[in-house]
Protein backbone atom coordinates (compact mmCIF):
# COMPACT_ATOMS: atom_id res chain seq x y z
CA UNK A 1 0.00 0.00 0.00
CA UNK A 2 1.50 3.57 -1.07
CA UNK A 3 1.45 6.70 1.07
CA UNK A 4 0.78 10.10 -0.42
CA UNK A 5 0.99 13.48 1.44
CA UNK A 6 -2.34 14.85 2.14
CA UNK A 7 -2.89 18.17 -0.78
CA UNK A 8 -0.83 16.05 -3.43
CA UNK A 9 -2.18 14.60 -6.57
CA UNK A 10 -2.63 11.30 -7.14
CA UNK A 11 -3.56 9.05 -10.27
CA UNK A 12 -5.99 6.51 -9.68
CA UNK A 13 -5.79 3.64 -12.31
CA UNK A 14 -8.35 0.80 -13.05
CA UNK A 15 -8.52 -1.77 -15.75
CA UNK A 16 -12.21 -3.22 -15.85
CA UNK A 17 -12.45 -7.00 -16.91
CA UNK A 18 -14.83 -9.43 -17.31
CA UNK A 19 -15.02 -12.59 -15.94
CA UNK A 20 -12.97 -14.58 -18.75
CA UNK A 21 -10.20 -11.58 -17.69
CA UNK A 22 -10.40 -9.98 -21.02
CA UNK A 23 -10.40 -5.85 -20.71
CA UNK A 24 -13.98 -4.90 -21.48
CA UNK A 25 -15.84 -1.36 -21.74
CA UNK A 26 -18.92 -1.24 -19.52
CA UNK A 27 -21.37 1.68 -20.47
CA UNK A 28 -20.29 3.56 -17.41
CA UNK A 29 -17.43 3.57 -14.63
CA UNK A 30 -17.46 6.15 -11.75
CA UNK A 31 -15.04 6.11 -9.06
CA UNK A 32 -15.60 7.42 -4.88
CA UNK A 33 -13.20 7.82 -2.49
CA UNK A 34 -14.07 7.36 1.35
CA UNK A 35 -12.09 7.30 4.18
CA UNK A 36 -12.26 4.12 5.83
CA UNK A 37 -15.05 5.08 8.45
CA UNK A 38 -17.31 5.58 5.62
CA UNK A 39 -17.30 9.21 5.20
CA UNK A 40 -16.95 10.47 1.15
CA UNK A 41 -14.24 12.62 0.18
CA UNK A 42 -15.32 12.23 -3.70
CA UNK A 43 -18.57 11.12 -4.59
CA UNK A 44 -19.27 8.93 -7.87
CA UNK A 45 -21.08 11.89 -9.07
CA UNK A 46 -17.57 13.59 -8.69
CA UNK A 47 -15.02 11.08 -9.85
CA UNK A 48 -16.01 10.17 -13.86
CA UNK A 49 -12.11 9.24 -14.85
CA UNK A 50 -10.97 9.14 -18.15
CA UNK A 51 -9.90 6.12 -20.98
CA UNK A 52 -6.57 5.94 -21.18
CA UNK A 53 -5.71 6.78 -24.84
CA UNK A 54 -5.15 3.46 -27.03
CA UNK A 55 -7.03 1.23 -24.40
CA UNK A 56 -10.46 -1.11 -24.29
CA UNK A 57 -10.45 -0.78 -20.36
CA UNK A 58 -8.18 1.16 -19.00
CA UNK A 59 -9.52 4.52 -16.96
CA UNK A 60 -7.52 6.87 -14.53
CA UNK A 61 -8.58 10.03 -12.21
CA UNK A 62 -6.43 12.33 -10.72
CA UNK A 63 -7.86 12.92 -6.84
CA UNK A 64 -6.43 15.46 -5.14
CA UNK A 65 -5.87 14.24 -1.42
CA UNK A 66 -8.25 16.62 1.00
CA UNK A 67 -6.46 19.12 2.88
CA UNK A 68 -9.13 19.16 5.03
CA UNK A 69 -7.05 15.95 6.30
CA UNK A 70 -4.98 16.91 9.31
CA UNK A 71 -3.38 13.59 10.35
CA UNK A 72 -2.48 10.20 8.72
CA UNK A 73 -5.71 8.46 7.73
CA UNK A 74 -6.68 5.24 5.41
CA UNK A 75 -8.45 5.80 1.99
CA UNK A 76 -10.44 3.89 0.03
CA UNK A 77 -11.03 4.60 -3.76
CA UNK A 78 -13.95 2.65 -4.88
CA UNK A 79 -14.43 2.42 -9.01
CA UNK A 80 -17.65 0.91 -9.94
CA UNK A 81 -19.28 0.37 -13.73
CA UNK A 82 -21.95 -1.11 -15.34
CA UNK A 83 -24.22 -3.90 -13.41
CA UNK A 84 -22.82 -4.95 -10.01
CA UNK A 85 -19.28 -4.63 -10.31
CA UNK A 86 -16.70 -3.42 -7.90
CA UNK A 87 -13.56 -2.68 -7.75
CA UNK A 88 -11.59 -0.92 -4.48
CA UNK A 89 -8.04 -0.26 -3.63
CA UNK A 90 -6.21 1.12 -0.34
CA UNK A 91 -4.40 3.82 0.30
CA UNK A 92 -2.70 5.94 3.25
CA UNK A 93 -2.20 9.94 3.04
CA UNK A 94 -0.23 11.62 5.61
CA UNK A 95 0.67 15.18 6.39
CA UNK A 96 3.05 16.63 4.51
CA UNK A 97 6.63 16.97 6.77
CA UNK A 98 7.70 20.80 6.74
CA UNK A 99 11.52 22.02 7.87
Amino acid sequence: MADYNIGDTIRLKATIKNFDDVETAPASVTVSVYKLDGTALLTSTGGIPTLTSGTTAQYYYDYTVSTGLTSATKLMALWEWTGPHKKRMNFDVVPMITE
